[in-house]
């Protein structure tokens, strides 16, 4: 190997070093947004970080200064809850022992010819007391009703305490439930001015938390923010660049296995002008390529949305990819096609002699000895 040679691998070797993490940072910039563009349609695939960063710190001094409102909150929510839990299990109770004394006392009155109320009759505790009070007060009753009745005493003493627990409960949770609207208002106006500084990032706030943790997980990764800085820049903007960025990696992935295998040597000058010709190719293709999908877009009368904010990073990169690689074969097609785009009518041209197919670097020629 001749120093030249070493020397040109040199430079190859640092073109792609500085091709590899420009692709890679504007690849993550450009799927950051897009990734944005699917959870935020509004957004287009734009925020603002440094807005972010001042919402972030507005929301943890309002949540700081609600702190203790929202303790006291959760508590009472949590009191309510084991109010309710024990107010149903009590009532469920209750009614159970309730049914079973109403049917125990309408027993020994049909026995005893009593006539028996109402369905509509009061049932409470109080009721009840009454009737089992008057029913054992008759005479004629046999022994096994009147132990019975001392029975049904005993039950209805007892359903008339859990009445009255629950009604105690019953007051317990009005109190609770007075405070809790109380606090709840207070914490209802954080939340709407928690709700305002999220829409000033993200306009449907439900969205934020979301388009929160992607942002900070591309600044937690961002080499200096490179990363972050970009993705706020314009999709179309930022889509043309990640072309650009593919077209060159695309040329390195030509002029490599050219180095390797290609018997006439790569020269530093071939290696420039093949960077900046792919770049050119991606672009074109591009280009060619949004032009040809809006022309099918306009031509079949359906208008599609292809904002740049909608494409996908990974088509983009692929273009720009392929358009690197075959840049000369994509020049000279779109050459062919220009020319038959523009030349006018009459008898047609010759067909052209066919040219040899371009010795490319993924072309096994006789290596450089």
């Amino acid at each position: 190997m001749t120093i030249y040679k070493f020397a040109v691998g040199v430079m190859l070797a640092l073109a792609m070093l500085i091709v590899l993490p420009m692709s890679a940072l504007m690849f993550s910039a450009r799927d950051f947004q897009f990734g944005v563009s699917q959870i935020s349609p509004e957004t287009n695939g734009l925020i603002s970080f440094q807005r972010l960063a001042e919402a972030e710190a507005q929301i943890a001094q309002i949540e700081a200064e609600t702190a203790e409102p929202r303790g006291e909150l959760m508590q009472i929510e949590q009191q309510l809850a084991t109010i309710n839990a024990e107010q149903q299990s009590a009532t469920g109770a209750a009614n159970e022992a309730r049914a079973e004394i109403v049917g125990a006392v309408a027993g020994i009155e049909e026995r005893a010819a009593v006539e028996a109320p109402s369905a509509a009759a009061d049932i409470s505790a109080q009721a009840l007391s009454l009737r089992v009070n008057s029913l054992a007060g008759l005479s004629g009753l046999s022994a096994a009703d009147q132990q019975t009745l001392v029975g049904l005493q005993a039950q209805v003493q007892n359903l008339a305490e859990r009445e009255a627990a629950t009604s105690e409960d019953g007051a317990a949770r009005a109190a609770l439930v007075a405070r809790q609207q109380l606090i709840g208002t207070q914490v209802a106006e954080s939340n709407r001015a928690i709700f305002a500084l999220q829409q000033s990032v993200v306009p449907n706030y439900e969205q934020y938390g979301r388009v929160r943790s992607e942002a900070q997980a591309l600044l937690t990764m961002s080499p200096l923010g490179v990363s972050a800085y970009m993705a706020q820049g314009h999709p179309a903007l930022v889509s043309t660049l990640l072309v650009l960025a593919m077209g060159a990696l695309g040329s390195l992935l030509y002029l490599f296995p050219a180095y390797l295998n290609r018997a006439e040597p790569v020269t530093a000058a071939e290696i420039v002008v093949r960077l900046i010709f792919g770049m050119c190719a991606a672009l074109a293709v591009y280009v060619l390529a949004n032009a040809a999908i809006a022309g099918f877009s306009l031509g079949s009368g359906v208008q599609q949305a292809t904002t740049s904010a909608t494409l996908n990073p990974f088509t983009v990169s692929l273009v720009g990819i392929v358009a690197g690689v075959l840049s000369e074969d994509i020049a000279k097609w779109i050459q062919d096609r220009g020319r038959g785009v523009f030349t006018q009518g009459g008898a047609p041209r010759a067909a052209a002699a066919p040219e040899p197919a371009p010795s490319g670097g993924l072309v096994n020629n006789e290596a450089i000895s």
